[in-house]
């Protein structure tokens, strides 16, 4: 079971370290983002998706940002359904509702700033090897021009989903490292190297944190991107909608993560992997 770094304490970049190098995920609390605040984000996005009018943001295929119904969700890598999700993407630049503006670019700010601190921690914590292909710090890598933020809705059960769905299957993460505040119902679980599913249970209004491919391409494998998944809820629960909002942090899109990939290439395989026919790069 993970455990829950306290930001505050002054063990905590250690800490975060061991527990990505271990499990490619970490859980903080005392971030940057106060729960009351993140609790108004949920609810405002929920009435968004709800009560709004979200088809009118067509996504863009070039960026990949906008509004994507459960329709154009994603199919994991090696799946046969696609995921039980809505969601709107939104990069620099992109298009938000007018009235979740100010306070979605608030919370996008605080997180990309996390990200680059956790980055910074990590770099300074493990072997300097790992980085000696760099020629600036780790952190200074991460870009707000090609960093997403995905608000996502998973909307409640019907007991009509197709056969083997789940709300996302497993995956891992294309990006350097992944912001993911605790959703508002639970189903996140992840699989280390050599071990069973396991359940991550963060707490309310913790942030969990996780590597991706791009970031364990860069380090040949030392930093792991893990799998995970969200799988369906049960009883009471499967009539709620799961709300949860995680930032993907990405690189600079022409550093060379090895021999084989750029950031830039390896996001276009991905992408071509893992979306409908419609919405691939072009």
């Amino acid at each position: 079971m993970l455990q829950v770094v306290d930001l505050a304490a002054a063990s905590a970049p250690q800490a975060v370290t061991e527990s990505l190098v271990l499990s490619g995920f970490a859980v903080v609390e005392n971030h940057p983002v106060p729960l009351a605040e993140l609790r108004d984000f949920y609810a405002a996005w929920d009435d968004f998706f709800v009560n709004g009018e979200p088809g009118r943001y067509v996504p863009d295929v070039k960026t990949q940002t906008g509004y994507f119904a459960p329709e154009q969700a994603e199919t994991a890598k090696g799946g046969e359904a696609q995921d039980l999700k809505e969601y709107f993407q939104y990069c620099e630049g992109g298009k938000l509702p007018d009235d979740l503006k100010d306070m979605t670019l608030a919370y996008y700010n605080r997180l990309f700033s996390l990200g680059r601190n956790i980055l910074n921690w990590v770099e300074e914590n493990t072997a300097a090897s790992l980085w000696r292909s760099l020629e600036k710090p780790l952190h200074e890598y991460l870009v707000t021009s090609h960093s997403m933020l995905r608000v996502l809705r998973y909307p409640p059960l019907t007991g009509h989903e197709p056969a083997g769905a789940i709300r996302a299957g497993a995956h891992e993460d294309i990006n350097f490292i992944t912001l993911l505040p605790a959703a508002s119902q639970s189903g996140l679980e992840i699989k280390p190297r050599g071990q069973a599913w396991q359940p991550v249970d963060a707490p309310e209004g913790s942030i969990i944190i996780n590597i991706g491919d791009m970031l364990q391409e860069l380090t040949e494998g030392k930093l792991p991107s893990t799998t995970h998944r969200v799988v369906n809820p049960t009883g009471e629960a499967a009539g709620y909608a799961r709300l949860t909002s995680p930032l993907f942090c990405h690189p600079e899109p022409d550093l060379r993560l090895s021999d084989r990939h750029t950031a830039d290439s390896y996001l276009r395989e991905r992408l071509e992997e893992i979306n409908p026919l419609a919405l691939k790069p072009r």
